[in-house]
């Protein structure tokens, strides 16, 4: 891809371009099926950043043509085509590229906005006083990367954004803030990297404490007093964005306007993809809308009931489930062990997922799959950092949050969305007040098996069931008459 030549007359319009244009700007596809409706193919594609500042035009333009060049090959990538294949498309999907003038500004070596986020106008996991329909906004420092690949960032309700339950305690706090963001360095480079984050850096925002956004979005941890205290100097700076969300109530008033606007004019659920900019007050100065697409959730043509010895002989329950039907196809569970799971081996964790799903695929067997933290997570810390291709073949996926692993649901992003698209049931298991039995699961003899999964084939299959009204979902084996 990168050999292949461009049309002399295209790459003459890029020069002209780039003669007028020295910001930064994104290189990004706009897929004829990347926002459909139903099944998108939402952040299967490559998007690449450049600085653009090289005082070399020749060399500025080499970038761009590269990061168009590259742009395209992501549409063959195991991804994509692992998508298109569970869907039923062909693969002729008509792809444009975009080049878009990048949110932000420069701070020292580095651009970025100084907030991005996704906004949903459905919350699947409501927590009193939120409610389901007024939505739920995921918020981070700098790009939206952070956001859309499962990384740490803040969730709350666009109508009551001083309710945060991940923020309940300095405690709760200092474990689930965000400690890491995403900006364009501003150094001069060569050509433009061929894998990664699309030339993104992951910097520590302990590292960047003294840029403006750092300071105005962080508020002050005392350790010898055990407090954060908002708005004060010195002490350790913690990400809280407490001056937008407690002192300036503009970005959650506009972002639930937005919501409900894109809910009347796309005739149904929304997600928002934006970037922000702050004064010098701190204050919200600016705010960019990059994407609305429509959420792929309701409509369900029938109901669901589950009775109360379902419940009580299932051996997986949830009170956080998403999706709604019932599954009776899946023999298959694949599954992470719990005696060797560590979150310092989740890459390798992932891996091993991905030769497992490949073998299914090839026998044609649908499976479950479950494990600890967040799938599909950017941040293998959190979970486990599946791509979409790695767990292709799954129709039911079980998220456990318990002591070794416990963190915010993996609402708002792309991953996220592929499977809700898909309608694959997608259940959070919170030990200590659901149930997933791993006595028994570990009683089955194990089809195959390595130091951290554990793969077991039952004679009689599953029966997955969510109830979407309430969010409520069970798992148990069939019986013989079923």
């Amino acid at each position: 891809f990168r050999q292949a030549p461009l049309p002399p007359a295209l790459i003459s319009i890029l020069r002209r371009l780039l003669e007028q244009v020295t910001f930064p700007l994104s290189v990004r596809s706009s897929s004829i099926l990347e926002d459909a409706r139903f099944r998108p193919f939402a952040g299967l594609y490559s998007t690449w950043m450049i600085p653009n500042n090289h005082p070399d035009p020749e060399l500025r333009l080499a970038q761009l043509l590269d990061a168009v060049r590259l742009v395209y090959a992501s549409a063959y990538f195991r991804g994509p085509r692992a998508f298109a294949r569970l869907v039923g498309q062909d693969g002729k999907d008509g792809m444009g590229v975009i080049i878009q003038e990048l949110v932000g500004r420069a701070h020292g070596a580095y651009f970025y906005p100084a907030l991005s986020g996704v906004a949903l106008s459905r919350n699947f996991y409501p927590v009193s006083p939120m409610r389901s329909e007024e939505g739920v906004v995921q918020l981070a420092l700098g790009f939206g990367k952070t956001v859309v690949e499962g990384g740490r960032c803040l969730r709350f309700s666009p109508s009551h954004p001083q309710a945060l339950p991940q923020f309940s305690s300095v405690e709760e706090i200092l474990a689930n803030c965000q400690r890491q963001f995403y900006a364009l360095p501003l150094a001069e480079v060569g050509r433009v990297a061929e894998a990664g984050n699309g030339n993104l850096v992951r910097r520590q925002v302990s590292e960047a404490a003294g840029e403006d956004p750092v300071l105005q979005l962080t508020s002050a941890y005392l350790p010898e007093e055990g407090r954060i205290r908002d708005g004060q100097a010195g002490g350790v700076r913690v990400l809280t964005f407490a001056g937008l969300l407690k002192y300036d109530r503009d970005l959650a008033a506009w972002l639930s306007e937005l919501l409900a606007l894109g809910r009347r004019g796309m005739g149904g659920e929304v997600e928002i993809e934006f970037a922000a900019e702050l004064d010098q007050a701190g204050r919200l100065a600016d705010l960019y809308l990059l994407q609305i697409r429509p959420l792929a959730v309701g409509g369900e043509p029938f109901e669901v009931e589950i009775a109360p010895e379902e419940s009580a002989g299932a051996f997986c329950t949830s009170a956080e489930a998403l999706g709604h039907g019932v599954n009776r196809r899946i023999s298959d569970i694949v599954y992470t062990r719990r005696q060797s799971f560590d979150p310092a081996k989740s890459l390798e964790i992932a891996r091993q997922i991905g030769q497992v799903n490949g073998r299914l695929q090839q026998e044609g067997r649908p499976y479950l799959l479950a494990g600890y933290g967040r799938w599909g997570s950017l941040d293998h810390w959190l979970g486990i950092p599946v791509a979409w291709a790695d767990i292709a073949g799954t129709r039911a996926i079980v998220e456990i949050r318990g002591e070794r692993l416990r963190v915010e649901a993996s609402q708002g992003t792309h991953f996220f969305q592929n499977i809700t698209s898909l309608g694959i049931p997608y259940l959070t298991v919170n030990e200590g007040r659901d149930r997933f039995d791993w006595d028994w699961l570990e009683g089955l003899p194990a089809v195959a098996e390595t130091a951290f999964l554990r793969q077991v084939r039952l004679s009689r299959p599953l029966v997955v069931k969510v109830d979407g009204r309430v969010s409520r979902g069970v798992i148990y084996q069939a019986a013989e008459d079923e």
